[in-house]
């Protein structure tokens, strides 16, 4: 193969990355093929078994053998092999043409493999287009999304098993640390988060901590105040906004005249069943961002500098994250950038405001990088 003999050191830069694109895309289409031949095995009728038997696990065993993997590991990889031949082939065409790799294949079978063959089908067909071009976060972001437009009573159904099981557990490391996991309701998960974030983010002159333990120390503190009967510390304010959880939904959904997919911010996209519960809470404590058909918010235009209120929630809303390609920090915690700078004659308006992570907002400004608005909000 002529892409073995190249020597990378001996290319130039962009030459080195067409090299890594070409090598990923040789893994793919071993990894594709390698597929093909389990699905080929999982396909064989049983053989060696004993009378009315239906178990195939010999199959397995030749699998797990021959791949130097766990019987488990190998009756996974069969299942997998299976759903992509059988009910998604299209993504295993895109895994043997090095559109997508092994990771994204497997989001894909995992996101479907509870639904039915027609809404699978229905599910890859409306991811796959823009699957190369995500990170595995956001195509993960999409299946979600789409499973929740297409079968949103089956996954009404999981997410209800799911927090039914929610728990608490410790698990002692055995060197003077433990470990303190939890399953959650989304909402439950994204206020505690919020709330633990926003704390970790008061920073005391001298303060040496890194921003994980600033976390863990907040959440501790959570608890200590509760032993104490104390409230916890009043909340430092985000981009001039007492921090607070954001569900985003639209006036149809929440009038219940279709279910579209909600989108809780720090979790992602949720059913609309809950995406409805959070935003009638009686409450108060949910901040209620409603709009339009097509996902936009009401337009404001501002002429001052910074931007006011309305006009900074209206963004932090729309981006949701930092704009520079796959960076997945949160927009209420990034700098609201002007795409044309204020003092090159740039309006503080929706049009020319986006959220930029302060390393993003740093590479627009010194390094070069530009951005270019296609339309509904969205940038290039």
């Amino acid at each position: 193969m002529a892409l073995a003999a190249l020597d990378p050191h001996a290319l130039a830069h962009d030459a080195r990355v067409d090299a890594l694109i070409a090598w990923q895309r040789v893994a793919s289409w071993v990894q594709a093929n390698t597929y093909r031949v389990l699905a080929a095995m999982d396909s064989d009728p049983p053989r060696g078994i004993l009378s009315g038997s239906h178990d195939k696990q010999w199959v397995r065993e030749d699998v797990a053998c021959a791949l130097q993997v766990s019987p488990l590991v190998a009756a996974a990889k069969l299942g997998e092999a299976t759903e992509l031949a059988q009910r998604l082939p299209d993504t295993l065409t895109s895994l043997q043409d090095g559109a997508i790799d092994g990771f994204r294949a497997r989001a894909i079978v995992e996101a479907t493999n509870h639904l039915d063959a027609r809404t699978a089908a229905a599910v890859q067909a409306r991811v796959l287009p823009r699957a190369a071009e995500q990170t595995l976060g956001e195509l993960r972001q999409s299946l979600k999304r789409a499973v929740l437009s297409l079968a949103p009573d089956a996954q009404e159904q999981i997410r209800l098993r799911e927090v039914d099981d929610r728990k608490v557990r410790i698990r002692t490391t055995g060197v003077g640390t433990s470990e303190l996991w939890a399953l959650l309701p989304d909402e439950g998960a994204a206020s505690l988060m919020a709330a633990v974030t926003a704390l970790a983010r008061r920073v005391e002159p001298g303060d040496g901590r890194t921003s994980d333990q600033r976390q863990a120390d907040a959440l501790v503190q959570f608890g200590l105040d509760a032993l104490a009967r104390k409230p916890s510390a009043r909340l430092p304010t985000e981009q001039r906004v007492r921090p607070a959880l954001q569900v985003t939904v639209s006036l149809s959904t929440l009038l219940g005249l279709d279910d579209q997919p909600g989108e809780l911010d720090g979790v992602g996209p949720i059913s609309a069943a809950l995406a409805r519960r959070i935003a009638h809470d009686p409450t108060g404590t949910w901040r209620r961002l409603i709009t339009d058909r097509r996902g936009q918010l009401v337009d404001y235009g501002r002429t001052t500098y910074r931007p006011p209120a309305d006009l900074a929630d209206h963004v932090i809303s729309r981006d949701r994250t930092c704009r520079f390609p796959h960076c997945t920090r949160a927009a209420r915690r990034c700098d609201l950038d002007h795409r044309i700078r204020w003092s090159a004659g740039g309006t503080t308006t929706e049009a020319n405001l986006h959220a930029l992570c302060p390393r993003h907002h740093r590479a627009k400004d010194e390094a070069g990088w530009r951005i270019r608005p296609t339309g509904h909000g969205h940038v290039g």
